[in-house]
């Protein structure tokens, strides 16, 4: 007789990129006799995942690995630089999960994103909902920051360097030891999912701590209300209370009605950096920004769509009154500190090929700017031979450093060849002509490999 039979699933990503590029330099150079710095890097990147590992349960890991090298920038030149490193290997996320009956939990290195931010974590997520649409979620571990092992900064408070180390071994005065210190933190969040009559109704009521040495260095509040059943009205939002500042730090609010033919949606935000306590920029920078936004889609029968956009910012400016940025932000005559502008573009999609165009302005604080995009691409035959091409053209009048000012012309070519199911190879061609860099070229070379075991 016949019996149900199950089996673990595995998924292997591979992919490896060749990276030759170069960045213009800001020190010890000008706009006439810019300093380029070389980057010839190697990056792998590896990801192992496996699925139900014990038959009839959710039981499962997920992992991604980043392995690099810089044969541009020997180690003794990245010594001298604050985060940077020739060689190094980054756990982006390694865990075990396991969930059933309406529980969840994860524990490991693990990535983190809801309103309030995107961080990364080792430790332990425990997340349960009930069958009446009530739960909660708990979390906790340390913050991933670049002194851990296999770690990686991407997702560290912004503003803080992530070791004094070297200045530390110099003497310098001011050099902080608490940079490269164990950071544990912790959160929770009271969860509804409505049921019944209330069914596409979520929302979410958060808090998180981050401590160093004992002393706080993020405390956070959050909310967040979603509503939505496909076609018609949805609505969405958030808000970021900072409890070490006690004002608000983050906030968005949309309205959609999407239809058969149109959508229309209208979004308010407020956006503002999230740094940590310890950074001189938390303290004497902080500079949010309120913007509003409408935007149409318009998507008749046939291969066109398309959409317009307006966008309204106001930028809070409390700086230094002594600065000059300052004085030309307070300046009647000067800049004025909001900027309104929009977009609009089209999308052509008519059998094996693709294209968009898309436009978009603004003026007002910091300058003017101008950009447009044009991308095209191709599929050959069976679709194992692709070929994109775009193009962007921008007219910049930048308000506060006017060697950002001109005509920016930017291209790019790229060819992908399908060697089987699973493998792909790239090869892509950059280019970029402007009065900032005059002449900047760029080659990559991507191997892709994804394999389901």
């Amino acid at each position: 007789m016949s019996t149900t039979a199950s089996a673990s699933a595995f998924q292997l990503e591979a992919r490896t990129e060749a990276q030759v590029y170069q960045i213009r330099a800001w020190r010890d150079s000008s706009a006439g006799e810019p300093v380029l710095l070389p980057r010839r890097r190697i990056v792998q990147y590896l990801g192992v995942n496996g699925y139900e590992l014990i038959t009839g349960q959710d039981v499962g890991f997920e992992s991604s690995l980043r392995v690099f090298a810089d044969f541009g920038l020997p180690r003794g030149e990245a010594a001298r630089i604050d985060g940077v490193r020739s060689e190094d290997a980054d756990l982006l996320h390694a865990f075990v999960r396991y969930g059933g009956n309406g529980f969840e939990g994860r524990l490991g290195r693990q990535v983190y994103v809801d309103v309030g931010d995107i961080l990364a974590f080792d430790g332990l997520r425990v997340r349960y909902m009930s069958p009446l649409g009530i739960g909660a979620e708990v979390y906790g571990g340390l913050w991933v920051k670049g002194a851990g092992f296999l770690s990686s900064s991407v997702y560290q408070p912004d503003g803080t360097r992530e070791s004094d180390s070297r200045r530390l071994e110099e003497g310098v005065a001011g050099a902080d030891p608490s940079l490269s210190a164990l950071e544990p933190m912790y959160g929770g969040k009271l969860l509804l999912e409505g049921p019944g009559a209330l069914s596409g109704l979520s929302a979410a009521l958060g808090y998180r701590r981050a401590l160093v040495e004992g002393q706080t260095d993020l405390e956070r509040a959050t909310a967040e209300v979603r509503y939505g059943q496909g076609l018609g009205v949805s609505a969405l939002a958030g808000v970021d209370f900072d409890l070490l500042r006690m004002g608000l730090a983050q906030a968005r609010a949309q309205v959609r009605w999407d239809g058969e033919r149109l959508a229309v949606s209208g979004e308010a935000l407020r956006v503002s950096p999230v740094f940590s306590a310890d950074s001189i920029w938390y303290w004497f920078a902080f500079a949010p920004r309120d913007e509003a936004r409408v935007r149409v889609d318009y998507f008749p029968r046939g291969p066109l769509r398309y959409y317009v956009q307006g966008v309204a910012s106001l930028y809070h400016t409390a700086l230094n009154s002594e600065s000059d940025v300052a004085k030309r932000a307070a300046d009647p005559g000067g800049a004025p500190s909001y900027t309104a502008g929009g977009s609009a573009g089209a999308a052509l999609q008519r059998g094996r090929f693709r294209s968009a165009l898309d436009v978009s302005f603004r003026q007002g604080f910091g300058g003017s700017q101008l950009w447009a995009d044009l991308t095209a691409g191709y599929g050959f035959g069976d679709g194992r031979l692709s070929l994109d091409g775009r193009l962007s053209v921008a007219s910049i009048d930048d308000g506060f450093n006017p060697l950002l000012a001109g005509n920016f012309l930017g291209a790019q070519v790229w060819a992908s060849h399908m060697l089987t199911r699973a493998a792909r190879v790239s090869l892509v061609l950059e280019q970029n002509v402007n009065p900032y860099t005059r002449w900047d070229s760029k080659v990559f070379f991507l191997f892709d490999l994804k394999a389901s075991l």
